[in-house]
């Protein structure tokens, strides 16, 4: 997927009023490889005028006026609920693979099983990429001589510092703060290395797994197969996060990855403006200490004298105007007792510093 080079991103009805994850994570790691953004309601307008982001990007009707730029693939910026494609996407959908286009897909359901949408990408040679495919051939255990099952936890490179990205709750920056931390650590002369794993950022690296497609026997393994991968290579692996160990839906995934990557160090990631689980009002977010103690002792479930700590806040201050937030920052490093910033807001020099003074492995 990552040789795809010029994307179509069909964005109908998400990119106002405001974008969604995905367009918004495209758009802000990956605009240099969008030709365009297909929105009926926008069309005519640029990304940037509307969403303040991909500025220059043409917001255009529909996939046949994006064939004038010539895309490789359009690449879906949605998830609808329920996972129902609405009638204009679908068409849109057959026009991109009747046209030759390839198509990149971030939804649980799996377009390449739909078969109408597959016979037209068949006629036209067109590839679908389904990005949350379930790594079938990845669930694998080694097999003694005597038909026994070899289970073995693996080590990370010596030297190597890996750090998984943790949250009071789902969306709450996880993937943009390891995205930002990456940035950073590029930009001071070190070889940083993304570890996606949710279908967005896999859309943006062209890599790595969707750990919520994965059969929940093997996620800790898959990741650990990932991450050791990572760490033979690069001094710095910064794994994306997904869900909450506090998430009454999706603390499993969150579990799985935090005992498949074993962290060096954590980033635990915050709303200033959150009270409460976004689409669960009334199971209250936990207090950040108390979010800094649950993860940290799920590490230390498998791992009692490793390094697994929490060693920065990212958090989003969003819409909070700027004395109040640095004030807020303020505060909750005095809480803590730990750097605390907004990435997109104030940068993530301080996380980074704070996982270059911690662990590695050892």
């Amino acid at each position: 997927m990552d040789h795809l080079k010029r994307l179509a991103v069909l964005a109908d009805e998400e990119m106002t009023p405001q974008p969604s994850k995905t367009l918004a994570g495209v758009l802000r790691y990956r605009s240099d490889r969008v030709v365009a953004v297909v929105d009926r309601h926008n069309a005519g307008l640029d990304t940037g005028e509307v969403v303040g982001l991909g500025h220059g990007i043409p917001v255009v009707r529909d996939v046949a006026a994006a064939r004038d730029l010539q895309p490789d693939a359009v690449l879906l910026a949605t998830e609808p609920t329920g996972g129902a494609l609405h009638p204009y996407w679908r068409a849109e959908i057959l026009a991109a693979v009747g046209a030759g286009l390839d198509v990149v897909n971030g939804l649980h359901a799996q377009l390449s099983a739909d078969q109408e949408i597959r016979a037209a990408a068949d006629r036209s040679g067109a590839t679908i990429w389904d990005v949350r495919r379930e790594p079938t051939e990845r669930y694998r255990t080694e097999v003694a001589p005597d038909g026994r099952p070899v289970l073995r936890a693996r080590e990370h490179r010596p030297g190597s510092r890996t750090v998984l990205a943790v949250g009071t709750d789902c969306g709450i920056g996880k993937m943009t703060t390891m995205l930002e931390i990456e940035r950073e650590a590029a930009g001071r002369g070190l070889a940083p290395h993304f570890v996606a794993t949710g279908q967005i950022g896999m859309m943006i690296t062209g890599r790595g797994v969707a750990v919520d497609a994965i059969m929940s026997d093997f996620v800790n393994s898959v990741v650990e197969d990932e991450v050791c991968t990572a760490t033979r290579d690069h001094d710095l692996v910064l794994v994306e996060g997904q869900g909450a160990l506090n998430h009454p839906r999706f603390s499993a995934v969150t579990l799985g990855l935090l005992h498949g990557s074993r962290p060096d160090s954590m980033i635990l990631c915050h709303d200033l403006r959150r009270p409460a689980i976004k689409l669960m009002p009334e199971w209250p977010l936990p207090p950040l200490r108390r979010a800094i103690g649950i993860n940290e002792e799920a590490a230390r479930w498998l791992w009692p004298d490793g390094p697994g700590r929490v060693v920065g806040i990212s958090v989003i201050t969003k819409g909070v105007p700027d004395s109040e937030a640095r004030a807020e920052l303020a505060r909750i490093e005095a809480e803590t007792g730990l750097p605390a910033t907004d990435v997109l807001r104030y940068g993530p020099s301080p996380l980074l510093d704070a996982i270059l003074a911690g662990p590695v492995a050892e």
